[in-house]
C-alpha cells in the first residue's frame, strides 16, 4: 500500500502547488495595493486634481474621488455604461450624466442631445460645468448629456439608436444631435489591436468567449496576464519598444484612412437618422492637446506613449477634415479651439473649467444661429 501513500502524496503535493501558482497573481496584486496605498495616502487623489488651474476650486479633489468610485457594466450593442451613482460633484441617472440649468424656456431654440466621450461626459469638471451644463445656461434650453467616457463615435451610434427605439420616438423635429468626436476614434481606434469598428473591450470580450467556460486558458489567465506584468515592470521588453508598437496610423496610411473614413461615415449615417425625422445634426471635430497651439508647458505629455499618440492625430486629423467637408454633414473643427490657452488642459485631452467656458461660447456661436 505503500505505492498509493506515495502516489497521493504526489498528487497532494502537485494540487498545493498549483493552488499556490492560481493565488499568487491576485495575493500579490492585493498586497502591493495595499502597500502602494500605504505609501501613496496623501497622494490617493489623481494627481490632476493639483494643477493650478484647479486653485480656486474647492471641489477638485471631491471630482477626481468620486470618480475612482465610479463603475461599468455591460450592456448589448453600446458595450458599456457608467452605473448610476449620486455624489457631490457626479450624479448618474439611469446611465447619464446629470445636466444643471437644462430647462425648456421657450421654443426659440431646439433641445439639445449631445453625444462623445469623457470630455463630452465631463471628466475633470463637476456637473454644473460640463459643457452641456454650460451650453443649457448659457442659451436656456432642454440639453442632454449622453456621453460616456471612451467611447467612439460607433458607440454614440448605437446609444442614440437604442433611445429612439426603446422610446418609441420618430419625430425628431425638435431635436439638435451633437456628436462631439475625434480623440477616442484616434487614440483608441488607432492602436495596432484594434481592427475594423471595434472598441478596446472588442479584443477583451473575443477572448473570455472564445476560451470557454472550462478551459486551461481561462484558468491560467491570471498568471499569463501577471507574468506579462512583471516582465513590462522589470524591463524585459523596452518600453519605447511596446509604446512604439501600440499605434499603427502614423506608420500604416491605409489603418489612417479606415479609421478617419469610418469616423466621418459613422457622423454621416447619424446625420442621416436624424434629419430624415426632422432634426438637425450637427458633427464636431474636437480639440486635442497634440493640434494648434494650446499653452501645454505645465504637463507632461512626453511620456513613453506621448510621442506615438500625438503622431496619430497629426496624421489623422487632416484626413478628418478633409473627408468631412466633402460629404453631406454640419461639420464643425473645434480642433484649435483652446490656441494659446493656458489653463485649459489638464491631460492630452480633457480640460477644466475654463476649457468648457471657452468651447461653450464656440458652441453656442455655431449651434444656435
Amino acid at each position: 500500500m505503500s505505492w498509493i501513500k506515495v502516489i497521493l502524496l504526489n498528487i497532494l503535493i502537485t494540487f498545493s502547488l498549483l493552488g499556490m501558482l492560481l493565488l499568487a497573481p491576485p495575493m500579490t496584486y492585493f498586497l502591493y495595493s495595499v502597500i502602494t496605498k500605504i505609501e501613496n495616502k496623501s497622494t490617493s487623489i489623481d494627481r490632476r486634481a493639483y494643477l493650478d488651474l484647479y486653485n480656486d476650486i474647492p471641489w477638485a479633489e471631491v471630482h477626481f474621488s468620486e470618480y475612482s468610485k465610479l463603475s461599468t457594466t455591460y450592456y448589448d450593442f453600446i458595450t458599456w455604461r457608467k452605473n448610476d451613482f449620486k455624489g457631490e460633484t457626479i450624479n448618474i441617472t439611469n446611465g447619464v450624466r446629470a445636466t444643471t440649468g437644462s430647462q425648456r424656456y421657450s421654443n426659440d431654440f431646439p433641445d439639445y442631445y449631445f453625444f462623445g466621450g469623457s470630455t463630452t461626459w465631463g471628466f475633470g469638471v463637476n456637473d454644473d460645468n460640463t459643457f452641456p451644463s454650460l451650453f443649457a445656461r448659457r442659451i436656456n434650453t432642454q440639453v442632454y448629456n449622453f456621453g460616456e467616457p471612451a467611447y467612439i463615435a460607433r458607440q454614440s451610434l448605437a446609444y442614440l439608436n437604442n433611445y429612439l427605439i426603446e422610446n418609441s420616438i420618430t419625430d425628431l423635429s425638435r431635436w439638435h444631435v451633437v456628436f462631439y468626436d475625434g480623440v477616442n476614434d484616434v487614440s483608441i481606434r488607432c492602436r495596432s489591436e484594434i481592427d475594423g469598428l471595434g472598441t478596446e473591450r472588442e479584443q477583451q470580450i473575443q477572448t473570455r468567449l472564445a476560451t470557454g467556460r472550462y478551459s486551461f486558458a481561462r484558468l491560467f489567465e491570471q498568471v499569463t496576464e501577471f507574468l506579462q506584468a512583471v516582465s513590462r515592470k522589470l524591463g524585459m521588453q523596452s518600453n519605447m519598444q511596446v509604446a512604439e508598437t501600440t499605434y499603427s496610423c502614423s506608420s500604416n496610411p491605409d489603418r489612417a484612412e479606415e479609421v478617419a473614413r469610418t469616423l466621418v461615415e459613422t457622423w454621416q449615417v447619424a446625420s442621416d437618422l436624424v434629419t430624415q425625422r426632422g432634426g438637425t445634426f450637427t458633427a464636431i471635430l474636437q480639440p486635442v492637446a497634440y493640434v494648434g497651439s494650446p499653452n501645454i508647458t505645465y504637463l507632461d505629455l512626453n511620456s513613453i506613449y506621448g510621442p506615438f499618440l500625438s503622431m496619430q492625430f497629426k496624421v489623422v486629423y487632416p484626413l478628418i477634415k478633409k473627408f468631412a467637408e466633402v460629404r453631406n454633414l454640419n461639420f464643425v473643427d473645434l480642433s484649435e479651439v483652446y490656441n494659446n490657452c493656458s489653463n485649459c488642459y489638464i491631460d492630452f485631452n480633457h480640460v477644466g473649467p475654463r476649457g468648457h467656458e471657452i468651447l461653450v461660447d464656440s458652441l453656442v456661436q455655431k449651434l444656435s444661429q
